[in-house]
């Protein structure tokens, strides 16, 4: 960030993604697109050489002071050598298999996207939707959206966008005691939750009402106007994407909202980085 390589803005994307994946940031610049693999190569490069440097420094100087002590045990020359290795055999390893998938209706906020089908990264959401089947099947939330059975998707989208959006926001620190929880969509009903919660809550019920997965994602954005990270949930149809937000009390498409630059989607099936 220093040497202008990337922004304030993008470190704090790149962080907020990292909690998600719990990977290496080096990594996760390179995949968000912010930094090239070469750039990532020389930055690593040049500290490990200013790291040996500094070391070899500190040998001579220890060597000259202690005069007559003719040994000195010094292991930053293999060390940097098997660092070396690793990062040159990084460096060569191909970033994941991306497929371009840029549909008519994936044209998500403006943005271009690539599609891995890797999301084994992304523990987070994949615990969140294991516990999220695990409710029973009586639960007061799940009795209550049944009566939207019958609606068009359309009708679904924005009555499942109503219901959940009428349950408080609540940060995770004060529910749960933690900075980064994501709630089942049994205790968001019960309590409500922050803006995962409630992007995860409408896909779980969206689904159980019988809308395909597949034409759903929830994305990790950016709120240009509040200049902070945000999450809602978006449902792909033939007019286009429509994006469920707690911040709207009604589910638009997404042709008509300019304040989210999107940085990654994800369901069941793949997660999609957004540039």
């Amino acid at each position: 960030m220093k040497s202008g390589k990337i922004s304030p803005d993008q470190l704090v994307i790149a962080l907020k993604l990292q909690q998600q994946v719990k990977g290496r940031i080096g990594d996760v610049l390179v995949e968000l697109g912010f930094i090239s693999p070469v750039a990532l190569w020389k930055t690593l490069m040049k500290q490990m050489s200013c790291r040996v440097l500094t070391t070899a420094l500190g040998l001579v100087i220890g060597f000259s002071s202690l005069g007559g002590i003719k040994t000195v045990r010094a292991e930053s020359g293999s060390s940097f050598s098997s660092q070396t290795k690793r990062v040159q055999t990084a460096s060569v390893m191909r970033a994941p298999d991306f497929s371009r998938q840029i549909l008519k209706n994936e044209n998500l906020f403006g943005s271009s996207e690539r599609r891995s089908s890797n999301t084994a990264a992304f523990t987070k959401w994949h615990v969140a939707l294991d516990r999220s089947v695990s409710f029973a099947p009586d639960s007061n939330w799940q009795n209550k959206i049944q009566q939207f059975k019958g609606l068009s998707l359309i009708e679904k989208i924005k009555a499942v966008n109503t219901f959940a959006n009428a349950m408080p926001y609540i940060e995770d620190i004060d529910l749960y005691g933690k900075s980064d929880y994501w709630a089942t969509p049994s205790e968001f009903f019960a309590r409500g939750g922050d803006c995962e919660d409630f992007a995860l809550a409408k896909y779980v019920a969206l689904k159980q009402l019988g809308v395909n997965p597949a034409q759903m994602r929830l994305a990790i954005v950016k709120d240009k106007v509040k200049n902070q990270m945000h999450a809602v949930l978006i449902v792909y149809t033939e007019d286009g994407p429509y994006v469920l937000d707690n911040q709207n009390s009604r589910a638009v498409l997404a042709s008509q909202i300019n304040r989210y630059q999107p940085i990654y989607s994800i369901n069941e099936q793949a997660w999609w980085r957004h540039s």
